[in-house]
Parts: structure tokens; sequence; C-alpha cells
């Protein structure tokens, strides 16, 4: 019983990693989602949608997008 749930738990984390938006690429991406794991994923993942939505508009300087991640990521549990 306890192979089949820890089976179920392990498919349900590399889900929720192949819809991550955090890192950029899969090493920093898998790093950071076990550091969120404990914590807020859902909030942080959202934080790394917005900074990427910010980096991509030409009118954010790259500076703010930083400091608004640092601050969004500040407001969740896991950092």
């Amino acid at each position: 019983m306890f192979s089949y749930i820890s089976s179920l738990a392990i498919l349900v984390h590399v889900e929720m990693i192949d819809a991550w938006n955090c890192g950029i690429g899969p090493v920093s991406g898998a790093i950071s989602y076990l550091i969120a794991v404990p914590g807020d994923p859902v909030g942080v993942d959202r934080c790394c949608v917005e900074h990427d939505t910010l980096i991509d508009d030409p009118q954010i300087a790259r500076e703010e997008a930083d400091r608004l991640f640092c601050q969004c990521l500040e407001s969740k549990e896991s950092w």
C-alpha cells in the first residue's frame, strides 16, 4: 500500500514539474520546484510567469522586473 501511495505522489510531482514555469532550463526548473514545494509552489510559479511577462515588456526595465519578482517571492511561504 505504501509503495502505491509513494508512486502516486511521485507521479503527481512529475506532472507538476512539467507545468512548472520557473527556471531557465530543466535543472534550474527542477531545483526551484523542489525549493518551492514545501510552501506555495502555485504562488511561486505565478511569480515566475509574471516575471517573464515583465521581462518581455520593452517598457519595463530589467531591474524593475527583478525587483517586482523578488517582492512577489517574499510574499510566498517557501522563499
